[in-house]
């Protein structure tokens, strides 16, 4: 049989009769008896979730869910503050164009962090995850939504920031965080934090680094201020760490060690005569020449582990759940 003798118009009916995949010009979600239309272009493109829903064709009656109000794309089990959020981020208004900003609430935030979490917008949620960071988050509230969210960095600052608090955090709020962490953070805390006026705090004047370049500010012994007693760099015995006020931050590297203290050297103290040591001044790095605040020197943590002996970190406790969260912004 010649080509000839085939009629065109058959290959044009098999082409109409072979599933098509949808153009969506606007498609409508109910959440919550709540119905959103939405122009689903920024969905497709910030979530391999919603680019295989909205690649697959037709059935063979055509009907398609989301092309109507009568007909929306029902998402059970959110919630429709959440989404609405979500929306705000992935289709900016010209004000937030304009100012680069984003004016929304911490709830909303976290409500940007759960969905794009779960729909794999990795965008947004690393901009969620930048915006949370700014605002004031309790240790306990990181370490929630650090689980919840699988976030990796809060849950190291908020395990952390717990077990150096002074006083420790009622048990009762340690046990939200289930009883095998509660124990395991106390358990913790009573090697180091409780031995703050012992052995197991010392830090030696070598250990203080310079908060921009993380070099040691004191490379030559220094003089108690107080009883005029010499400090050596690296004497383990000099000065310890008199209270538990100091700042856990993120340093912005992936792995264990990721948090940095921040220590206020008024906070320290010398053995000799229990005084803080050091003047409350400003100090010029030696290596990067930067002026570092007395309130915000840098705790070098290859130093501040030395003196802790076998003791187990957060970082070590943890680790195993650490890197499973890791795991999720790569």
């Amino acid at each position: 049989m010649s080509d000839e003798s085939i009629p065109s118009v058959t290959w044009t009916q098999a082409a109409q009769r072979r599933p098509q995949p949808v153009q969506w010009d606007l498609v409508f979600f109910k959440i919550e008896e709540i119905i959103f239309p939405v122009s689903p272009h920024r969905l497709i493109e910030s979530s391999e979730v919603f680019a295989g829903m909205f690649g697959l064709p037709t059935g063979e009656d055509q009907r398609v869910e989301g092309r109507d109000k009568e007909h929306p794309i029902v998402l059970e089990g959110y919630l429709a503050s959440d989404f609405s959020a979500l929306l705000r981020v992935l289709y900016p208004t010209l004000g937030d164009m304009i100012s680069g900003t984003f004016k929304l609430k911490k709830e909303e935030w976290v409500g940007v962090l759960n969905l794009s979490t779960r729909w794999q917008m990795k965008e947004a949620r690393e901009h969620a995850i930048k915006y949370l960071s700014g605002m004031t988050l309790s240790p306990v509230e990181k370490v929630v939504l650090a689980r919840s969210h699988k976030v990796a960095k809060w849950l190291t600052e908020g395990l952390t920031e717990i077990v150096t608090e002074d006083p420790i955090r009622p048990f009762d709020e340690l046990k939200s965080l289930g009883l095998e962490t509660a124990g395991l953070l106390l358990w913790i805390r009573d090697q180091t934090v409780s031995h703050a006026n012992g052995p197991g705090l010392h830090v030696t004047l070598g250990s203080l680094g310079c908060y921009n370049c993380k070099a040691a500010m004191f490379t030559s012994p220094a003089n108690c201020r107080a009883c005029g007693r010499q400090i050596l760099v690296d004497d383990p015995e000099a000065i310890h760490i008199c209270s538990c006020s100091v700042q856990i931050q993120d340093s912005g590297t992936s792995g264990p060690g990721r948090s940095q203290v921040v220590l206020n050297l008024q906070n320290m103290r010398c053995q000799h005569c229990s005084n803080y040591p050091l003047i409350a001044t400003t100090y010029s790095c030696p290596s990067c020449g930067v002026g570092v605040s007395y309130g915000n020197f840098r705790l070098l943590s290859s130093s501040f582990r030395a003196k802790q002996n076998n003791d187990v970190t957060v970082d070590e406790a943890f680790k195993e759940e650490i890197a499973s969260y890791e795991s999720w912004d790569h």
